[in-house]
């Protein structure tokens, strides 16, 4: 039987290492069994990456939703957080858990380089309440909410001309940020943190940028780069149209959260010139070659981008771009980079 997600949470804390890395394996298995994993290949990868994961204090206390709102950001609510949201989940249904607690969230989408809503998302994916509670006690508990200003007046919603305004605002000012922290966490909290670049941030947040436009922005800066935080932002987007497709809400301050939080990402990596997604690839690799590739792989994060890749692949059409890029991180193709 191939691993079982339900307990997983209760068993393992969600991050590990000297810098806190998030714990990838329930998302990384979820993208296997999505890949056609065999039940053999899904333990492998198992038994290799559990090994570094570090075990889950045990507790069974809870504590109520005001005091849980009080603690937003808060890493040490972790434990409490999980018990209250698998709790309120059981009693009163995933959906409505969301609906109530997202809008609290939405201004920290970028938390831990997008992994809290990453791992929620992952457990809708999955179908597995646990992973949603864990996903989301993670994401209350690491909370970084930025307060965009974003209903300043009329924006300017042309993706080229918002994108080519955090580029030129980075020219200007990013020399005097540092950019040398170990996370992609701490690099994006600092472009946050500058008031110049903040600002430009701010105005862009306030655009109306539909999903597609960000999805194909998103991929622009991981084929003009390469990145590891590009490739964070693609699989970014791709959770957060999943996450909004599930909730009763008005998902305009998702994307508006969202947008921003991809421009202060693209910024972070030093705003570099982005290719246009015209012509196409020429002969990228087919899905087959690069689902192979993905599931022989020991690395969550092949694993999971070549999933996101083919999803946004069927969601938005660009099918040559996304296998390019599934391609690229795959080792299958050489970057443009």
């Amino acid at each position: 039987m191939s691993y079982d997600l339900k307990t997983h949470a209760q068993k393992f804390a969600p991050n590990y290492g000297e810098h806190d890395f998030s714990d990838h394996l329930p998302m990384a298995v979820t993208a296997l069994n999505k890949l056609g994993a065999t039940e053999q290949r899904v333990d492998e990868f198992v038994k290799t990456y559990a090994k570094k994961l570090k075990r889950k204090k045990p507790g069974a206390k809870s504590l109520d939703g005001l005091l849980l709102s009080a603690r937003i950001g808060d890493p040490t609510v972790y434990p409490l957080a999980y018990n209250y949201f698998s709790e309120a989940i059981a009693n009163e249904g995933r959906v409505e858990v969301l609906a109530t607690y997202l809008p609290e969230l939405t201004n920290a989408i970028a938390t831990a380089a997008f992994h809290g809503i990453l791992r929620t998302t992952f457990g809708l994916i999955a179908n597995e309440d646990s992973e949603i509670a864990a996903g989301l006690a993670y994401w209350w508990a690491n909370a970084e909410p930025v307060s965009f200003s974003m209903s300043i007046g009329a924006a300017n919603n042309d993706v080229e001309t918002l994108i080519d305004d955090v580029a030129d605002s980075f020219k200007r000012h990013g020399k005097k940020l540092n950019l040398d922290h170990p996370t992609i966490s701490a690099r994006i909290a600092e472009v946050f943190a500058s008031a110049r670049i903040g600002s430009v941030l701010n105005r862009a947040a306030a655009a109306n940028v539909s999903f597609d436009k960000i999805a194909a922005t998103a991929l622009r800066i991981y084929l003009s780069t390469g990145d590891f935080t590009a490739l964070h932002c693609v699989t970014g987007v791709h959770a957060t149209r999943i996450l909004s497709e599930h909730v009763v809400m008005n998902d305009v301050d998702l994307r508006k959260a969202l947008w921003g939080a991809i421009c202060a990402a693209y910024a972070s990596i030093g705003a570099p010139p982005l290719i246009s997604l015209t012509p196409a690839p020429v002969k990228p690799p087919d899905w087959r070659v690069i689902t192979s590739a993905a599931l022989s792989s020991d690395d969550e994060h092949d694993i999971k981008f070549a999933y996101s890749c083919m999803e946004e692949a069927r969601q938005y059409g660009r099918d040559a771009h996304y296998r390019y890029a599934a391609s690229v991180r795959l080792g299958l193709a050489e970057s443009p980079a």
